[in-house]
């Protein structure tokens, strides 16, 4: 008995329809694209503006400070002694020389941002850096 094209009998296809398979990836694919920046926003904060601060990439782990005075670290939120345990877990040569960014909302007071500071410096870090946004540049002068 020989198997080819021509045998079939009850005319029934041993082929594979890919085209409904490529419409489902292609359909998770966009909900991926729209779902993945929602899933990493964090906590909105309202960074205070600086004229001569400086955009640095860098790979330091963000500890955010809410207008609330929530600490948000790795995507949760935490209380203080949660962020100073898990700083400290993560406390390792390279970490520490990377040193933790603190983005903390403008409204917050100073005392706030200067106990997170001391936190995170309990934690083993002495790099401690400050987010802030790009001051948009003052209009006015002479037009000519």
């Amino acid at each position: 008995m020989a198997f080819s094209p021509r045998s079939r009998q009850d005319g029934q296809m041993a082929d594979i329809n890919m085209v409904p398979m490529i419409d489902v990836m292609l359909v998770l694919l966009i909900i991926f694209m729209v779902a993945a920046p929602m899933l990493t926003t964090g906590m909105d904060v309202s960074l205070p503006e600086s004229r001569t601060g400086k955009n640095i990439e860098s790979q330091a782990p963000v500890v955010t400070l809410a207008g609330n005075g929530q600490y948000e670290f790795d995507g949760r939120v935490m209380m203080p002694s949660q962020l100073l345990a898990e700083l400290k877990t993560r406390a390792t040569a390279s970490a520490i020389a990377k040193g933790v960014v603190v983005r903390g909302d403008q409204h917050v007071s100073y005392g706030k941002v200067v106990e997170l500071m001391d936190l995170i410096r309990e934690a083993g870090y002495t790099n401690v850096g400050l987010s802030s946004q790009q001051a948009l540049p003052e209009k006015g002068g002479d037009a000519k």
